[in-house]
């Protein structure tokens, strides 16, 4: 299917609702962004949002999802659709929706805070990573005070002697090993953790569609900022989640060169269909027309880039008349 036909089938299943596209790094510029396009072209009272990101954030996210319920403020109102990627920053834009649909290959991410390490290349680690190494020592700590004592004491020791000599020898391996973490950094990664607690709080008010306990599994449970949390493990956080339908697998079929990866389109506006298309669908036509209402061609069916070079093209008209390299609508 192609993206005009996506798109009038997008309409034809819920045409009450408004329609946008984002596959761009979460940011307070995209907030911006995403603020003057809704403005711009907020027809209906309901929304479904196409999110498509590696992350970013989480102040440019909490805007983000400030920003999406004060224009669809209703219960059932937004709905945020997840393709591909969704990680991070993104996850927590998630939990703004009233209801989630995550294609076969969509995916949420965990929560934990990344920051920078401070060396020249710039590498970043999780902001949980002293928490587990303290936890890490803390129980290497145990386990060799519990060895040490039921050794002195299978030697003939009392019980108050080889309590003595475990802890001398626990506090030998401990100071050096918590005297490479700096408390001061510890508090910082502390507060940091918190933002993703306190922002998430505030964003599932909206729709409270976390289940209890489920955003502090998302911020501390998950060994990995990469891990996978695809809709099945989703089930497990989100009181309502499930498939894209069928009109919205289509139209991400459709333009799955833009999803396979973050292609840096900052909300793109989804029109509806021009009239004579909209009518062609009506009709069961099988053929697209070809010419629209001022006699210009239309992609053909089956031109799997239609999609792509119409908003490519508006998106270089752009560039040259503002100096804009952000993409914005998608082509009517």
């Amino acid at each position: 299917m192609n993206f005009e036909d996506a798109v009038a089938e997008l309409y034809k299943e819920d045409g009450e609702r408004d329609y946008f596209f984002i596959s761009h790094a979460i940011s307070r510029d995209l907030h911006r962004t995403l603020s003057l396009e809704i403005e711009r072209n907020k027809k209906k009272d309901k929304a479904t949002i196409f999110l498509n990101t590696y992350g970013g954030d989480p102040d440019g996210a909490f805007r983000i999802g400030r920003c999406l319920r004060h224009h669809y403020k209703g219960k059932g109102s937004l709905r945020i659709a997840i393709p591909h990627w969704c990680k991070s920053a993104g996850t927590l834009i998630a939990m703004v929706a009233d209801d989630l649909g995550i294609g076969d290959f969509g995916e949420l991410g965990p929560l934990d805070i990344q920051v920078y390490k401070g060396s020249e290349l710039q590498e970043r680690s999780s902001g949980l990573d002293i928490t587990e190494a303290m936890g890490a020592v803390t129980e290497h700590i145990k386990e060799s005070f519990h060895l040490v004592l039921k050794e002195t004491r299978n030697l003939g020791l009392s019980t108050k002697l080889s309590a003595e000599f475990a802890a001398q020898v626990s506090a030998a391996i401990a100071s050096p090993l918590f005297s490479q973490l700096d408390p001061l950094r510890f508090g910082e990664l502390q507060r940091l953790t918190r933002i993703a607690e306190e922002y998430g709080n505030r964003l599932n008010q909206y729709g409270s569609n976390l289940k209890q306990n489920a955003l502090d599994r998302l911020i501390h449970k998950y060994p990995s900022h990469n891990f996978v949390i695809d809709r099945k493990e989703a089930k497990e956080l989100f009181e309502r989640v499930g498939p894209l339908t069928e009109a919205e697998q289509h139209f991400c079929d459709s333009i799955w060169h833009l999803i396979s990866s973050q292609s840096n389109i900052a909300c793109a506006v989804i029109p509806p269909p021009a009239p004579s298309q909209a009518g062609a669908q009506d009709d069961n036509s099988s053929q697209p027309s070809n010419e629209s209402a001022n006699g210009s061609q239309q992609p053909k069916q089956g031109d799997s880039d239609a999609g792509e070079n119409g908003l490519r093209a508006r998106s270089s008209r752009k560039r040259r008349t503002q100096g804009s390299n952000t993409r914005t609508h998608l082509p009517n």
